[in-house]
């Protein structure tokens, strides 16, 4: 049986704090429609019309991962 490597191990922490840090958000997410209900009428419709134009195919172009958090973020 092979063993794991200091920084094999090290790696492995790295790799394990990022997917929690992926899954707080997505509970977020999903904490976050549960309050839809609670949404502006006018902020679900641009939502649902930024949807349909994800969906028909126009999509968004980013210059890094910081923009495109602060596009959702601003959504």
């Amino acid at each position: 049986m092979p063993s794991i490597t200091q920084k094999g191990y090290k790696h492995l922490i790295q790799r394990q704090a990022r997917v929690e840090r992926e899954v707080e958000i997505l509970k977020q997410l999903v904490e976050r429609q549960a309050d839809e209900a609670n949404v502006r009428p006018a902020a679900l419709k641009r939502w649902e019309r930024i949807s349909q134009d994800l969906d028909r195919g126009k999509g968004r172009r980013f210059t890094s991962a910081r923009a495109a958090r602060a596009w959702l973020k601003r959504l």
